[in-house]
């Protein structure tokens, strides 16, 4: 079994200042592109960080709960949104912390973090389990055959997205640019 993300590393990476890209324009085309406005409005951002992605899908009238592994990421997402209604951040470790202490939604978001689920498997499935039927799991992340060798780990490999589409009602594929690819995966009516 592998072993879970290293925390330390991002408790490191987010108080030194560091974030990731921010949301562009294409990214939120794709989003509403491969998201219907007639979904429930709870989404869950998974790996969240400084909650970026998760103030972005609140502007699509989504209830947000942001969740990242990182303190000092949950503290500076808290604080960059406290002015703002129906978004909430938490310190919670997808591959360590109980899924039961988490609400179901209606879609689940993994922006630029999937790549660092070091156990894909168990965490598609309590992905699965935790979406309700016809439910949206959001994936936006860089393919590792795209990147330059000092990036590759922040990536995921052909086989892994094959993994990551299997099971699913419906799936559907975006390349946003050069290294990242949208993925939109739909839970069917049970």
């Amino acid at each position: 079994m592998p072993m879970p993300v290293d925390v330390s590393k991002w408790e490191t990476h987010y108080a030194a200042g560091r974030d990731f890209r921010p949301v562009l324009d294409e990214e939120m085309t794709a989003f509403d592109e491969a998201v219907p406005e007639s979904l429930g409005r709870r989404a869950l951002d998974i790996g969240c960080g400084t909650g970026g992605f998760a103030r972005f899908m609140r502007t699509r009238d989504f209830t947000v709960l942001g969740l990242d592994c990182s303190g000092n990421a949950v503290s500076r997402a808290t604080a960059a949104s406290e002015h703002l209604q129906n978004i909430s951040f938490s310190k919670w470790n997808a591959e360590l912390d109980s899924w039961q202490s988490i609400p179901t939604a209606d879609l689940i978001s993994c922006r630029l973090s999937y790549a660092f689920i070091q156990d894909k498997n168990n965490f598609l499935r309590n992905v699965f389990e935790n979406l309700v039927p016809g439910g949206i799991f959001y994936v936006m992340t860089p393919m590792s055959q795209d990147l330059p060798e000092e990036r590759k780990a922040t990536g995921i490999s052909r086989e892994e997205a094959a993994e990551l589409c299997e099971g699913w009602a419906s799936v559907k594929k975006l390349q946003l640019d050069a290294h990242h690819v949208r993925y939109a995966l739909t839970r069917g009516a049970d």
